[in-house]
């Protein structure tokens, strides 16, 4: 489980942008953009100076923090879709929350768990805005949670023990979340999770690191009015990848800490630590998704 055009010279911030992916939309009823960044894969040790396959991962957080501070907009939530830590242990905790913590005194912050997480754990450690359950389960961080003309669903599809690190989601989460899709509100919205909920075309990470049942999540997903989904977010695949099925976006973010292969035919995957330090700046409107890769530097 643990294992895998002006000749003035001008100053750069420490975040450099890059246009990713655009998806247009049927017009909805938002009042104003909505900016969001989503980050992934932490992998916070017990130890600031803990390192995981050559990199610290405190010091490369350290790196995103700054950048996100730096950026020259407010962001209006801050999305963390799990593996915070490298293990479930409270002082990894307590590292990364002091690590998190400009962000999460400064922004709405969310997060949600990976296969590296205890999602109670998780609930004590970080403090997060305001949130709706959808579930009530023990173990569990599945929620809710609203922004002006907004609204996003976080999921929580870890295995408890799992040989394997895919992901699967619990039936009352299906059933909570169709619940709230048909409810008479056509709000658009997002779902963030940590697992990747189909296959990439890549042997070794589709043999073991999709949600088992992803087909599910999608079919609530397409039977939705055109447009009123703005995106499924994850990370766990430690690199970025954009699917596009049935008119629904899904995009996944890479690891600060490093990035993994994804040949075609892998048996096994390969890791670089010599990875950029990348964070998504995602803009929701009225008329669609943006997503731009910030790289920090």
């Amino acid at each position: 489980r643990r294992d895998f055009l002006s000749s003035e010279r001008v100053e750069l911030p420490n975040w450099l942008p890059s246009p990713l992916f655009f998806v247009s939309s049927p017009e909805s009823p938002m009042s104003r953009v909505l900016h969001g960044i989503h980050l992934s894969d932490t992998h916070i040790g017990p130890s600031d100076d803990f390192e995981v396959r050559g990199a610290c991962p405190r010091k490369r957080l350290d790196r995103m923090v700054n950048a996100i501070l730096d950026l020259d907009f407010e962001p209006d939530f801050i999305m963390h879709t799990g593996d915070v830590v490298n293990d479930p242990d409270p002082d990894a905790y307590a590292v990364a929350k002091d690590a998190l913590a400009p962000l999460i005194e400064r922004f709405p912050f969310y997060a949600g768990p990976g296969n590296h997480d205890d999602s109670d754990m998780m609930k004590d450690a970080l403090p997060m805005s305001g949130k709706t359950p959808l579930v009530t389960d023990a173990g569990r961080l599945a929620y809710r949670f609203d922004l002006p003309g907004f609204r996003g669903f976080v999921l929580d599809a870890n295995v408890p023990a799992p040989e394997e690190p895919h992901g699967e989601l619990p039936e009352n989460q299906l059933v909570a979340l169709e619940g709230e899709l048909h409810n008479g509100d056509d709000t658009p919205f997002a779902v963030f999770v940590h697992y990747e909920p189909f296959e990439i075309h890549s042997a070794w990470i589709d043999e073991y690191l999709p949600i088992r049942n992803g087909e599910a999540l999608h079919e609530l997903l397409r039977n939705q009015p055109p447009g009123r989904v703005r995106g499924v977010f994850f990370g766990h695949l430690h690199r970025s990848v954009q699917l596009y099925r049935d008119g629904i976006l899904y995009s996944g973010i890479s690891s600060p800490v490093c990035e993994f292969t994804a040949g075609v035919h892998d048996e096994k995957i390969g890791w670089n630590a010599d990875c950029p330090v990348v964070f998504h700046h995602l803009s929701f409107s009225s008329t669609g998704t943006v997503i731009k890769a910030c790289t920090a530097s």
